[in-house]
């Protein structure tokens, strides 16, 4: 839940991932705005240990922020996080998840079927990707 203690264990696993090495943090706005998103977290113990956030859109959802504790990177957890996504999604009759890929996470999101589209782009200062996947 939003503000939920584990929520803030998600949001710093985040912003530990995915903006402080540029010396980036989350905006009061961009936190404030996922009281309208589904949040998913993976959990080890007592320990967040992956995360992302699905935006709902008509027909598709947004998958952002992905995560995966870097101690646990290549054990299959950001692709079984994706899985159960795309299932809730299913659930939800979303026919399409896409998103927008870091030029690092291009190749993960392949793996994974999703299909790229259009030109890289810049976004917080990276190069991105949108990637889409049809839910069947």
């Amino acid at each position: 839940a939003h503000g939920s203690e584990k929520w803030n264990e998600a949001v710093r696993l985040r912003e530990n991932i995915l903006r402080a090495p540029f010396g980036l943090k989350f905006s009061t706005q961009e936190l404030e705005e996922e009281k309208n998103h589904v949040q998913v977290i993976g959990v080890l113990g007592d320990e967040v240990i992956a995360t992302t956030v699905l935006v709902p859109e008509p027909e598709a959802f947004k998958m952002q922020r992905v995560v995966v504790a870097e101690k646990l990177r290549n054990t299959n957890i950001g692709s079984d996080m994706m899985a159960y996504c795309e299932d809730f999604i299913r659930t939800l009759k979303g026919k399409f998840v896409y998103c927008h890929a870091r030029d690092s996470a291009v190749n993960f999101y392949l793996r994974n079927a999703y299909s790229p589209e259009g030109d890289y782009f810049d976004e917080d200062g990276i190069p991105h990707l949108k990637m889409w996947k049809v839910l069947r």
